[in-house]
């Protein structure tokens, strides 16, 4: 994705679409972890902290987001798109936090002091992605028996393809993702992703594959959860309904959900609302 179109999908991703949203400030509470390391936002019993970790010797940002009061909680991790911040998701972390999840929002290649170099969430970013997961389910305020992912755009192709590698994941939610990285070059029309896909791939058979999380699709152990909007301009349909077709061939316990409405970055209500549900069932067994 282009900076242009991120900055856009960034500014979707984070507008006020539910009462409790609306009410977060964002700034403020950057502006304490800046400051302070932590902060804590009373009225919601949620405490946020810098969270920052190292893949490989390289420096990746991240911020967990939990229940104040002590426990395990279920585990959520959040990863954005293209050249999303850790802070990116703060937002939605407390929305999650307030139902009883603990989670860890981690920054894309190419974010804030992220180290991690660009490969359209080849290896490298999996690789980077994959430790922060593991961190994550060490912590004390973490039951690592429920964890889950949800990933948005390249952090939706991000966490498709770490399910195919986590055994003991047990739920995922796959937001306007990659799934067929050659099907997803041959039909996207905007040139700027093109440009990047080849840049930051080489576009080589060995690329391709490694970047096509549905050739995978039969070593996921998790409950996935599909998110799509019919009017995404960016990532074409096909990639949902393909990666809908795989799982369904492989009998694999899945869902998706289409969205008559949005762009490529919508956030709505309907769409936190479906992946909160999701999660509350499949790792609370609510």
């Amino acid at each position: 994705m282009t900076k242009r179109l991120h900055a856009f999908a960034l500014f979707l991703l984070l507008a006020p679409t539910l009462a409790t949203a609306q009410q977060i400030d964002r700034p403020k509470i950057i502006a304490a972890l800046e400051k302070d390391g932590c902060t804590t936002v009373t009225e919601r019993k949620v405490r946020i902290c810098k969270d920052d970790y190292s893949a490989d010797g390289k420096f990746v940002e991240g911020i967990s987001i939990r229940p104040v009061a002590d426990g395990k909680y279920p585990g959520v991790m959040l990863i954005p798109g293209h050249m999303g911040p850790a802070t990116v998701n703060i937002s939605l972390g407390i929305i999650i936090a307030q139902e009883g999840f603990a989670c860890f929002s981690v920054g894309q290649p190419g974010s804030g002091k992220t180290q991690v170099p660009l490969d359209f969430v080849g290896p490298i970013t999996i690789k980077a992605m994959i430790a922060g997961y593991e961190k994550f389910k060490r912590e004390p305020y973490v039951d690592a028996t429920k964890m889950g992912i949800f990933g948005y755009s390249r952090g939706g192709m991000a966490a498709a393809l770490m399910a195919t590698k986590l055994k003991d994941l047990k739920a995922v939610v796959l937001g306007a993702g990659i799934y067929d990285f050659q099907k997803a070059y041959d039909e996207i029309t905007i040139e700027g992703i093109r440009e990047n896909m080849r840049t930051e791939t080489g576009m080589t058979p060995k690329a391709v594959r490694e970047r096509s999380a549905v050739l995978r699709m039969d070593r996921v152990k998790a409950s996935v959860l599909i998110l799509h909007t019919q009017k995404d301009g960016t990532v074409p349909l096909s990639q949902p309904l393909l990666l809908r077709d795989r799982l369904t061939q492989l009998k694999k316990d899945f869902e998706i959900k289409i969205f008559p409405e949005g762009k490529h970055g919508w956030i709505t209500g309907d769409l936190i609302d479906a992946s909160l549900d999701f999660f509350k069932r499949k790792l609370k067994g609510v």
